[in-house]
């Protein structure tokens, strides 16, 4: 997981999880505190927004995991 900060250009962000996603991560989800939403990436393709009415789930690689995403915020 990776968190972005208000000081961290989303350039080098996407950057990391391109690297991340390179290495051979399946998952990889990019926290935004101000806009209170998860990205998550599955590949360079594969990206969904999650807002704080969704659920954040482990999938194939962490199986059963549930988070409510407003909970990440709360």
């Amino acid at each position: 997981m990776e968190i972005a900060c208000v000081w961290d250009p989303y350039d080098f962000m996407i950057g990391k999880v391109l690297d991340w996603l390179a290495a051979g991560t399946r998952l990889v989800w990019l926290v935004s505190p101000e806009c209170r939403a998860v990205t998550v990436y599955r590949s360079r393709n594969d990206i969904a927004v999650l807002t704080e009415d969704d659920v954040l789930k482990g999938e194939d690689v962490v199986p059963g995991w549930k988070l409510p995403v407003r909970d990440i915020f709360a």
